[in-house]
């Protein structure tokens, strides 16, 4: 006969990123039993497979969920469903409030823009500024000589200078800038991008052994909610050891890129199995590519020094 605790329901609870399955005792209120935690980043899935639940995650990598018989395999599945649509429901809900914000404030601030607009710009008074040059003494009508030519020299043009923001790159080269980057980002070669479909994108240049880099890590991953996020993976701070870690992950396929990106930046792991031993992964081929040394990649090695020159 099986303890109470192992017929204790099964619960899920979906904190941030954060996915627990665990079974605790409804009149005591304490968790007796851990069965896993899971990174919704890395896109797990799950289905029945021989009585049995298994997970797997955008890569192919499987392992199953123990349970003790057909009744629990069954309940512990419908719990996992109910709290993943219960999370996806929930972030449309705050991404519309996020809009329904955004629309409210525009509209309060639309007239007050417009008034703005309308008041005169006061411009100072132009002042004519006369230099003071001694008058030379009147030469003799008999000996005058043509007068030397004056050198002007070359005016530098408003355009080629560049505005007082702290960036030193010209306006011309600033006006074509997001079109290259568009264009980079088009061929799926530089890039790890964490989404799409949104009207405005973000692009960043970001290195694994950045210590900014790593802290900025988290606000990306909640950008891409609202923005299309394009990462260019460049070895400034590591070097050899950045090189050695993002040309693997360039020698990906472009849907998976994100996932191994994000092992470079997660030091923990991705999951406690408590219950069967881990499966093989479905894709052998996935595995060998993403273990391959820096030198084996030459697009990715070609694409990783145009993102360093840039």
């Amino acid at each position: 006969m099986a303890s109470a605790s192992l017929r204790a329901p099964f619960s899920v609870d979906i904190q941030g990123d954060q996915l627990v399955v665990y079974q605790a005792d409804q009149e005591e209120g304490i968790v007796t039993r851990t069965i896993c935690t899971l990174d919704l980043r890395h896109q797990h899935s799950f289905y029945l497979s021989n009585d049995g639940v298994v997970c797997r995650d955008v890569q192919g990598f499987e392992f199953s969920l123990e349970t003790h018989d057909s009744d629990e395999t069954h309940e512990l599945l419908t719990a996992l469903s109910r709290a993943l649509l219960r999370h996806g429901r929930r972030k449309t809900q705050r991404r519309l409030m996020g809009v329904f914000v955004l629309f409210v404030v525009l509209c309060l601030g639309a007239p007050w823009l417009g008034r703005a607009l309308e008041w005169p710009v006061a411009m100072p008074a132009a002042q004519v500024i006369t230099p003071s040059v001694p008058s030379p003494p009147k030469p003799d009508l008999a000996k005058r000589s043509a007068p030397a030519p004056i050198a002007s020299e070359p005016r530098q043009s408003a355009a080629d200078v560049a505005p007082d923001d702290g960036w030193t790159l010209p306006r011309e080269i600033r006006a074509t800038l997001p079109q290259k980057l568009h264009n980079a980002a088009e061929r799926k070669l530089f890039t790890v991008d964490y989404s799409s479909g949104h009207a405005r994108t973000l692009y960043v240049f970001s290195d694994p052994s950045c210590p900014n880099c790593q802290r900025l890590e988290s606000s990306l991953n909640t950008l891409s909610d609202a923005f299309n996020v394009v990462v260019f993976p460049v070895p400034v701070i590591g070097k050899e050891k950045s090189i050695a870690a993002i040309t693997p992950v360039l020698c990906l396929p472009p849907e998976q890129r994100k996932t191994a990106w994000d092992r470079l930046f997660d030091a923990a792991p991705e999951g406690v199995n408590l219950g069967k031993p881990q499966l093989k992964p479905a894709s052998e081929g996935v595995e060998l590519k993403a273990a391959q040394p820096a030198g084996t990649c030459d697009v990715a090695e070609k694409a990783l020094g145009i993102n360093q020159t840039a």
